[in-house]
């Protein structure tokens, strides 16, 4: 997919303009970021933006200020391979068997690394779980990888 214009990603920063003063919520870069086709992690929107914004309402961020963030997020590896997560997932199965309990994915998606709210872990093991509650690890890594999920 070719990277959007200027003028596209212009258009795309003002769907998130909700106030209509030519700026984004700080909590919001990597929001627009998203939309405009990347795939960052809140880490890495951190570190090209230079701070953290928690709250809602903090600083206000003008198309000028977040081009150069959303060029830095542009440059930055994929991040995340099939074989990465299925090496990741491959120590949790015991027992060789292709499959691990849904409880300890939904634990791994909720305690380790950029953790999910519980809403969006139920929505990621929506469905993948057998009657043995566990979970085929390489069919959750690809339809993770296939991705996106519907929203609400």
């Amino acid at each position: 997919m070719p990277a959007p214009s200027q003028d596209q990603l212009k258009e795309i920063f003002n769907l998130y303009d909700e106030e209509l003063d030519g700026k984004i919520d700080g909590t919001q870069i990597g929001d627009v970021a998203r939309a405009a086709g990347l795939k960052p992690t809140q880490a890495m929107v951190v570190k090209a933006s230079g701070q953290e914004f928690k709250r809602k309402g903090e600083k206000r961020i003008t198309f000028e200020e977040w081009l150069p963030i959303f060029e830095q997020l542009a440059k930055e590896k994929e991040q995340g391979t099939y074989a990465d997560f299925f090496e990741g997932l491959k120590v949790f199965d015991k027992d060789e068997s292709g499959k691990i309990l849904c409880a300890e994915v939904r634990h791994i998606l909720l305690a380790l690394g950029e953790r999910l709210t519980a809403d969006e872990a139920d929505e990621l093991l929506k469905g993948v779980e057998d009657a043995e509650g566990m979970v085929k690890y390489e069919d959750f890594i690809k339809k993770v990888l296939a991705g996106p999920f519907p929203e609400d």
